[in-house]
């Protein structure tokens, strides 16, 4: 049995609790927050027995084996490597870090420590997702061509919100560009060899809406956009040579659609869950297995995805402030 604690009580802090006691190896123990409050709240939510607003406390404690760290992007890399030098095994919101160079230096610290830590990138663990991807490994589609994925919702411009804020390392990319990333690099089974973006930016100075743009070795396009400003529809679909896959809300996917050879297959995950529940059951086994990472969700998996937005970001000539120190 794993026991976890939570760094960050907040809504994605929620969720995850609901779904570790789904989980026969998994169970919440403790939470930490700033907020004293706001953790005793929680806990009593879930009926913790410890909540900590000192953070030495709550790593220190002996029961605790894992914590998923789910705060703003700011955060992750500190918290990780508090949770890592305390032996503390890691499963991160994701982005896992705000850049490359800082990824790899915790991914590092995590190895030399033999500590197991994950970015939290609970897509590919979706049942609709394994399903997309076995029919296309069964040539279902054949070859594909093209893929397209969006991920844009409506929101009102607040510098204090951790999405329009720089210094809380804000911007549609990092909170929703990366899931059509992601989708886009697992169904190839590669990374892009070209890449190109256009943004707009708003007026805090963070990116509000990307299209992005990849061309793979064998030609195969990706159309690809995000926003924190208007709501896209959310949906991905890809294109083979004798047929598509659409999978709606790709991201958190609970249904994925086959169009072949003037068939239409759906498949349905039958789980009533919001499905965090199949990263911590990856999270749990690998650490049951004294795994150090995970083969789906790998340190390389996430470093590629640092790159590419190191990369956009650099094209779109956005710095976060806290990477000019």
């Amino acid at each position: 049995m794993i026991k976890w604690g939570i760094i960050g009580p907040g809504t994605i802090a929620n969720a995850f609790a609901k779904e570790v006691s789904k989980t026969e190896k998994g169970k919440l123990v403790a939470v930490y927050g700033r907020n004293e409050e706001k953790s005793k709240k929680f806990a009593k939510e879930y009926n913790l027995e410890k909540s900590y607003s000192n953070i030495d406390e709550f790593l220190n404690d002996k029961e605790i084996d894992a914590v998923y760290i789910a705060t703003p992007h700011n955060y992750h890399m500190d918290f990780a490597i508090k949770c890592i030098k305390a032996k503390k095994h890691v499963l991160c919101e994701k982005p896992f870090s705000y850049n490359k160079k800082t990824s790899e230096e915790v991914l590092k610290l995590a190895k030399e420590n033999n500590v197991f830590i994950m970015e939290a990138l609970w897509t590919l663990f979706f049942p609709a997702i394994i399903k997309a991807k076995s029919w296309i490994d069964e040539g279902k589609i054949g070859k594909i061509k093209m893929i397209t994925a969006s991920f844009g919702f409506e929101s009102e411009e607040d510098i204090n919100s951790r999405l329009y804020n720089t210094n809380l390392a804000g911007g549609a990319l990092l909170d929703v560009g990366i899931y059509p990333i992601l989708f886009s690099n697992f169904i190839m089974n590669d990374v892009p060899q070209e890449i190109n973006t256009t943004a707009t930016m708003t007026n805090t100075g963070v990116d509000e809406s990307d299209i992005i743009s990849f061309k793979y070795k064998d030609n195969t396009l990706a159309s690809l956009s995000c926003s924190i400003k208007v709501a896209t529809d959310n949906t991905a679909v890809i294109y083979g040579e004798k047929g598509k896959i659409v999978i709606p809300s790709f991201w958190m996917a609970k249904k994925a659609t086959l169009y072949s050879n003037n068939e239409e297959i759906v498949f349905e995950d039958e789980y009533k869950g919001t499905g965090y529940i199949y990263e911590i059951i990856e999270a749990n086994n690998c650490i049951l297995n004294n795994k150090i990472e995970s083969d789906v969700a790998s340190h390389k998996v996430t470093l590629e995805l640092a790159k590419i937005m190191d990369e956009i970001r650099g094209q779109i000539g956005f710095i976060y402030p806290f990477e000019q120190i």
